[in-house]
């Protein structure tokens, strides 16, 4: 998956890019603007040959604004359903991982994405990173704890299609990174999305419990 631009893992090319910014906004917005708002450049004309084309089989609505054109998507398309859900694939994929982590037996005390994922910047050679922190009562060679952990990671790679690292800490080693002020704690506050259990923001900015 692109996760910087999903929509794109399944729609290729210029397409599924316009189709991504339009699906985040319901502002009407100019060709330029469009253009703009594209994670990787891409020219002006060449965007708006693809406006042209998704106007005329109505997947997007023109309208003119003096002597330009605003483009919004036709969310009344039989389409528009499906268009939404790819651009929102990230979050469906951490929807799943949050399910899964949220059902097992040994609970974490909290997964967190981190990288370039989960700033948004992930194309499909990106590993999809994850970081997870175990409770100080369970070893990390735990059978119960290791296959569930083991699970999450296949899955997670089946369901995006890119490989899934894990990165895990007990609690106390994340106090401990906390405390000798370590590299990656800043990271993780500056970047590191939720999934399950506490928030990089209650686990950072005090000792983990």
């Amino acid at each position: 998956m692109r996760f910087s631009e999903p929509m794109s893992s399944v729609v290729p090319g210029l397409h599924g890019r316009v189709l991504g910014v339009l699906a985040r906004t319901d502002r009407a917005l100019t060709g330029r603007s469009v253009a703009a708002l594209l994670h990787s450049p891409a020219s002006p004309s060449g965007v708006q040959k693809v406006l042209d084309d998704l106007v005329s089989n109505g997947v997007v609505i023109a309208e003119p604004a003096g002597r330009a054109r605003l483009y919004t998507l036709n969310r009344d398309h039989v389409a528009a359903a499906a268009i939404d859900q790819l651009a929102r694939l990230r979050d469906v994929l951490l929807e799943r991982i949050k399910a899964e982590a949220e059902s097992w037996t040994i609970p974490a005390k909290a997964i967190w994405l981190f990288g370039s994922t989960a700033r948004g910047q992930g194309d499909a050679d990106s590993d999809l990173d994850l970081l997870i922190v175990r409770p100080d009562d369970v070893d990390d060679s735990e059978p119960g704890w290791l296959e569930q952990v083991e699970t999450l990671s296949a899955h997670a790679s089946l369901w995006s299609g890119n490989s899934c690292e894990v990165v895990e800490y007990s609690a106390q080693e994340i106090r401990d990174l906390i405390s000798h002020g370590e590299r990656i704690v800043t990271e993780l506050r500056r970047d590191a999305l939720p999934i399950a259990g506490r928030t990089p923001q209650q686990t950072l900015n005090r000792k983990a419990g």
